[in-house]
């Protein structure tokens, strides 16, 4: 009689285990969440002068936020924002884009302009880091760059319009098939995303932070390295609208002014990011 008892408990505990196994299992799987498309947020950039430097001496001269370079400005064009890119360095910190609506891409836009919507069907899942391939967020505003070493006197690049996407084709030597997208004049590549981690409350408040890697598309433009770590971005949606932004590191005591030719080569790239790290939820 005890015998028969140990082996029933024996098999009751077996069944116990089971069961609290499968319910972890179903637990950790509900929690999985697919991030939306966000309704507003910010895109926060940090790059690096001494490490975009080796391009030509390239450095950040001007920053054109979303009002400056309103598309609903017809005077707006791309050839009208080359034209006036600077020959003196502005600290490439804390430059915020802001995210367009969800819905199709802005009509009549200036020349040289195409603005992206938000794509609706675009989302993360929170466990994979995973995006959904052919969707997008778009941004506004536009940076100028100035490379005082580009053959033969110097000259300027536009980045802008951007947008960020997702290619699964992009996960080697550190890019994690995130990228940032330039799409003023034409559409290429700029960042790859690296060491990506991503922190939620819900499916609509979610941030996605990582590293900057110079595009295999934009170093070759600028006849450089590619894959090099450049910077460092988030991108808040929601309640993490703004995330990112730090104090201010002031210029150097030189002032970098160069000559005023700006032979103007207009190039945007994109790049992705290498080593995805573990989604964190948080709670709100």
């Amino acid at each position: 009689m005890k015998t028969t008892q140990t082996l029933h408990a024996s098999k009751a505990f077996a069944v116990t285990a089971m069961l609290a196994v499968c319910a972890t299992l179903f637990s950790s799987s509900a929690n999985a969440s697919i991030l939306n498309a966000p309704a507003g947020g910010t895109f926060t950039m940090h790059l690096d002068r001494n490490a975009l430097a080796p391009y030509f001496g390239y450095f950040l001269s001007t920053f054109w936020d979303g009002a400056a370079s309103d598309i609903s400005n017809p005077a707006n064009t791309g050839s009208y924002l080359a034209g006036n890119i600077a020959a003196t360095e502005i600290s490439a910190v804390n430059r915020v884009f802001g995210l367009t609506p969800v819905g199709s891409d802005p009509i009549n836009q200036p020349g040289q302009r195409f603005v992206k919507a938000t794509s609706a069907g675009f989302g993360i899942d929170s466990d994979t880091l995973a995006g959904v391939v052919g969707t997008r967020i778009g941004m506004i505003g536009v940076q100028g760059f100035y490379a005082p070493s580009w053959p033969p006197s110097g000259g300027g690049v536009l980045n802008g319009d951007f947008s960020v996407a997702y290619d699964a084709n992009r996960q080697s030597g550190g890019q994690t098939g995130w990228y940032l997208a330039n799409n003023i004049y034409f559409t290429m590549a700029v960042y790859d995303f690296s060491n990506v981690s991503l922190a939620f409350t819900d499916a609509d408040n979610w941030r996605l932070s990582g590293d900057l890697l110079m595009s295999p598309e934009n170093g070759g433009m600028l006849q450089g390295a590619s894959l090099n770590d450049v910077g460092d971005f988030c991108l808040g949606t929601g309640s993490y609208a703004g995330c990112g932004q730090v104090s201010a590191v002031p210029l150097p005591a030189a002032v970098w002014l160069f000559g005023s030719g700006l032979a103007g080569f207009t190039a945007v790239a994109g790049r992705k990011q290498s080593g995805q790290q573990i989604s964190n939820r948080e709670n709100s």
